[in-house]
């Protein structure tokens, strides 16, 4: 990818039509009425900072960087990549701040941050009994109030008051709304070869431990809201509620039954009334029947071609829905032929319900555009309901 901004070959007129087009799709689609799949893309800061040409490092540590990188990378990303969003400049910029390890530092754990690569957190090195001890006397606000990413929001909004970007205002995201997920931030602070020996031999342990993962997650929710909005957050709210959790794929449904989901339940539960979603990558299929039946969820994003999507449509009955996603490395490196195939075999006729399937293709700094495009018209090609 160039370090260039550069719109694409679209005219004017075609984007203006494109976009039309989009917003008509949508509208069927919130009434489930499309007639045809919905096909977008999406990419993050490996993208973004080949196209500012700034390292991982400079990214998470600079403001100047970090708010330059996400604006001129936001803006190669609507000016060159066709799909079924809505292409050209936004109304509005919306920023958020990428530290995706602010939950672990939260926790106290130390994140390695690389110039060539995401930044990646160590587990802490406690024994079971002073991990609980070490958990339950985190004071949430004292640690949102000195955290890096704090101070990166502040900068932000310093530097975004009153700015516009090719024509349009720009707007900094409150962060730590959500988690990542309970399961997963577990893992990670545990370590994972960890965590399973501890289910295996202490479920006590790990059910006193998820129990304050849990917590605490509710309560750094918050208090990044007291830090910066200087009010409570009334929970639950009148709305819905999603997270990730991706470190799901390592269990079977019988071990997250017994040790997730009551934890699941009880941040789902305090967060939010309405409907409840959740992410989540990798072979995690094994847990859709118990989410949907038990935790409530009627929409899951991230499964990939491996998951047989007109199955779980259909077994999981009206209320349930897919956002999935191509295989992210057949739109990197995979042929014509192969992308077209991907798509045929996602787009299955029992798949193509109106309202309840779409599909979403990741980029990352090395996905060719043209790959995209094929894998567009493909979308367009056979999900035609």
């Amino acid at each position: 990818m160039n370090k260039k901004i550069e719109y694409n070959d679209i005219t004017q007129a075609d984007s203006s039509q494109h976009k039309k087009d989009v917003e008509i799709l949508w509208s069927a689609y919130s009434r489930k009425e499309n007639q045809r799949v919905p096909i977008t893309f999406a990419c993050d800061e490996q993208v973004w900072l080949k196209v500012s040409g700034h390292t991982f490092h400079e990214f998470y540590a600079i403001p100047e960087i970090h708010l330059k990188t996400q604006l001129e990378g936001k803006l190669w990303f609507c000016s060159n990549v066709i799909g079924d969003m809505l292409p050209g400049v936004p109304e509005r910029w919306y920023i958020g701040i990428q530290h995706w390890m602010e939950e672990n530092e939260f926790f106290g754990c130390d994140v390695i941050y690389q110039d060539d690569d995401y930044a990646w957190a160590m587990p802490l090195q406690l024994n079971r009994v002073d991990l609980l001890h070490y958990l339950s006397d985190i004071d949430p606000i004292e640690r949102v109030q000195k955290s890096r990413t704090l101070k990166m929001y502040q900068a932000l909004k310093e530097l975004a008051n009153g700015m516009t970007f090719a024509g349009s205002p720009v707007e900094i995201v409150r962060p730590g709304g959500g988690t990542h997920g309970i399961f997963t931030k577990a893992v990670e602070i545990r370590g994972i070869e960890q965590l399973c020996l501890d289910m295996y031999d202490d479920p006590d342990f790990v059910e006193k431990y998820l129990h304050l993962i849990t917590e605490k997650t509710i309560e750094r929710i918050k208090a990044w809201y007291k830090v910066i909005c200087e009010d409570d957050l009334q929970l639950p709210s009148e709305g819905g509620f999603g997270c990730a959790d991706d470190s799901l794929q390592l269990i079977s449904d019988e071990t997250y039954e017994k040790f997730v989901l009551p934890h699941h339940e009880y941040l789902y539960s305090a967060m939010g009334k309405g409907a409840r979603g959740m992410h989540l990558c990798g072979l995690s299929s094994q847990h859709y029947r118990v989410l949907h039946d038990k935790l409530k969820i009627t929409a899951i994003d991230g499964p990939g071609p491996f998951v047989d999507h007109g199955y779980y449509l259909r077994e999981l009955g009206p209320d349930f829905s897919f956002s999935a996603q191509t295989d992210h490395s057949i739109l990197l490196n995979g042929s014509k032929d192969e992308i077209e195939s991907m798509m045929q075999k996602m787009l299955k006729p029992e798949a193509k319900i109106p309202g309840r399937f779409s599909i979403m293709g990741f980029l990352n700094s090395n996905t060719p555009l043209h790959n995209m495009q094929i894998c567009y018209d493909a979308g367009q090609k056979y999900g035609v309901i």
